[in-house]
């Protein structure tokens, strides 16, 4: 009898629940559905978000290299070398006077690196002139040499002696290979300072020495340096354009061969 009281209990409490339960009202979480989560939505999207910008940091211009520009004032050239200069400053007298510019030839004749690195003569000529602008034609009688290490000292000396002047060395005119003495000169003037006449050997007319040019073949030489000191690759170029007139050499200084 008992046993019946105690199941007749359960079963009471157990509906009560139910009718309970049933009364209640429904929870919006129940009536959730289960979205299926798709694969693509875990991939990387094409475009990755930017890093924020950091108003802090100063953003840094790469520097602006300045542009070369050809210097068409007036300028006091001194030309100075060897006796390759002579023909050389013939014309090249005439491209001053059609550009305005006004040139000082100094030729040393049977000079070389050694006499004009060992002595005043250049400061001389750079103190009386006040040269903005030099060229040299040099070392035409060290095409053969075989102290080198004296002559890569001797270069060097000159180019030092002409500090801060814009200068531009004229290679001398081969007729034959030298044994190194033009390499010597790229090494100390730089770029865009070394006229190469190397190139034109063969085609340039000598006289009887066979190793000085013509008059005439001057004049080409000349013409040909004056078309690289009026271009961009040089490394201070100034005007040279072609002149129209043919002017007298009116300032020149000739120097004797130095006594040994």
């Amino acid at each position: 009898m008992k046993f019946q009281v105690k199941a007749l209990l359960i079963l009471f409490f157990t509906l009560l629940i139910l009718v309970v339960y049933a009364m209640l009202p429904k929870s919006e979480t129940l009536e959730r559905q289960l979205v299926p989560i798709r694969l693509t939505s875990l991939q990387p999207s094409e475009t990755p978000p930017s890093a924020p910008v950091r108003k802090d940091i100063p953003v840094v211009e790469p520097p602006v290299q300045p542009q070369k520009v050809r210097d068409t004032t007036a300028q006091r050239i001194l030309f100075i070398g060897d006796s390759m200069l002579e023909g050389l400053a013939r014309r090249a007298a005439d491209y001053a006077l059609g550009n305005g510019h006004e040139i000082q030839s100094v030729v040393w004749y049977s000079s070389n690196s050694q006499q004009w690195a060992e002595t005043d003569t250049l400061q001389h000529f750079i103190r009386k002139f006040q040269p903005t602008f030099i060229m040299v034609c040099l070392c035409s009688n060290e095409l053969f040499v075989r102290d080198l290490d004296n002559r890569d000292r001797y270069v060097r000396r000159i180019v030092q002696k002409i500090g801060d002047i814009p200068f531009v060395w004229i290679s001398p005119p081969n007729w034959k290979d030298d044994t190194g003495i033009n390499d010597i000169i790229i090494r100390h003037t730089g770029d865009g300072r070394y006229f190469d006449s190397r190139h034109y050997r063969d085609r340039m007319e000598r006289r009887g020495d066979h190793a000085h040019p013509t008059q005439e073949a001057a004049n080409w030489w000349m013409d040909s340096i004056a078309v690289w000191l009026n271009s961009m690759e040089t490394a201070h170029p100034i005007r040279m354009e072609r002149p129209d007139t043919v002017a007298r050499i009116k300032h020149m200084t000739v120097l004797q061969p130095l006594n040994n």
